[in-house]
């Protein structure tokens, strides 16, 4: 009994075994598929869509016998790098991402330009040409380790041996884009309007050097900073003697040298109107063109001391004197007295002698005279209690 005990568990065990997949214990896929009943080494090859796995096949993966990607028969171990079954001869330089070059229809890479236009350097004009190796040092050997993309990493050489001009001395830039491009690196080209200083007017046809005197470095953009040596040179008029400011675009500008304006409207704070536009400039700048007072008085004392009709400084007139006068006619003066005394009230639009009696001070005026404001009452306040009574001249 024992005996048939043990030989019933064997067959169980047989049965179990051989029903086991070899495939794994997860594998779905039924056995007919690949397998037939007269053979069961024989595997119907054409008979499994490997499109619907994660690695469709395509190109020569398609004429590849099975074994050379499954080694053992659980088919979940096959991996879907192409570098688990192609060694990599570019020995992780170029990383693990192969199909960014290759194709599973052809290992020979035909379209390097495009994929280099993918990267951080796109070869354009003379690069497209090229010869890999001339740049990738490391190629002949597959390799293509990563390099620096400034220019001057492959073309210091030329930097260093050139002399018309010669960049060294001349302290040029190495970032070579400024003057040079990818279609001709002799053709050269510098955009100046792309710096702080865009050339406009007849600093557009000057000679390099004539600015760049100490190489091609950053240089002071102010006029002066060239231009000093013909400050203190001109005479007509003589600008280091008149102090004239050494900001030159005061007056000048980059289209005429020699042609010089100066708007007084807009650069100072004094404006120029009626008989102001047409007079010299030294006759206000007498010491230079550095700032100077603004008061009428600072230029017109002399005539305010020599104006006899009536006499300002012995009647005390204020030296405001655009009080009276103005800019379009000096000559010609007005008075607003209303500021003061409204004389428009009553009858009191007389001439000015009739109240100020003492032609060299206007300051003091009289209500008491002997055609005005007689009678006993206005004799015993006196001009000075008419006036805190009558403010407005109003009776």
């Amino acid at each position: 009994m024992r005996r048939l005990i043990l030989i019933i568990l064997s067959a169980i065990y047989v049965i179990q075994l051989f029903a086991k997949s070899p495939h794994g214990e997860d594998f779905k896929i039924n056995c007919v598929v690949c397998h037939t009943t007269e053979n069961w080494l024989k595997i119907k090859k054409d008979s499994f869509n490997h499109d619907t796995t994660d690695f469709p096949l395509d190109g020569q993966h398609k004429t590849i016998k099975c074994r050379e990607c499954h080694i053992d028969l659980e088919f979940k171990n096959a991996k879907s790098e192409c570098i688990s079954c192609h060694k990599d001869v570019h020995e992780l330089t170029l990383g693990r991402d192969c199909d960014r070059c290759h194709t599973t229809a052809t290992w020979i890479v035909n379209n390097i330009i495009q994929i280099h236009r993918q990267s951080r350097f796109p070869l354009l004009g003379a690069h497209a040409s090229l010869d890999c190796y001339l740049c990738h040092k490391s190629a002949s050997l597959l390799r293509f380790d990563p390099m620096r993309s400034d220019c001057v990493d492959c073309h210091l050489n030329d930097f260093n041996s050139t002399t018309n001009p010669s960049h060294v001395t001349s302290n040029f830039s190495k970032d070579c884009t400024l003057c040079h491009n990818e279609v001709s690196w002799q053709t050269s080209t510098f955009n100046h309007n792309a710096t702080s200083f865009p050339l406009t007017g007849a600093h557009i046809m000057l000679a390099c050097l004539a600015c760049h005197t100490h190489g091609y470095v950053a240089i002071p953009t102010t006029c002066v900073s060239c231009h000093l040596a013909t400050y203190n040179a001109t005479t007509n008029p003589n600008h280091a003697a008149a102090n004239f400011p050494t900001t030159c675009e005061t007056c000048h500008s980059t289209t005429d040298w020699l042609t010089s304006t100066f708007n007084h409207n807009t650069a100072t704070s004094f404006p120029l109107t009626g008989a102001h536009i047409g007079i010299a400039c030294t006759a206000c700048h007498t010491n230079g063109y550095g700032p100077i007072p603004t008061t009428c008085v600072s230029c017109h004392l002399a005539t305010y001391n020599a104006t006899t009709n009536p006499n300002h400084a012995g009647a005390m007139f204020p030296t405001t004197c655009e009080t009276c006068h103005t800019t379009a006619n000096w000559t010609s003066s007005t008075f607003n007295h209303t500021a003061y005394f409204p004389i428009t009230s009553g009858n009191h639009n007389v001439s000015c002698a009739t109240c100020h009696t003492n032609p060299t001070n206007y300051v003091v005026f009289s209500c008491v005279t002997a055609s005005c404001h007689t009678t006993a009452h206005h004799q015993n306040q006196g001009s000075a209690g008419c006036y805190s009574c009558h403010p407005t001249g109003r009776s």
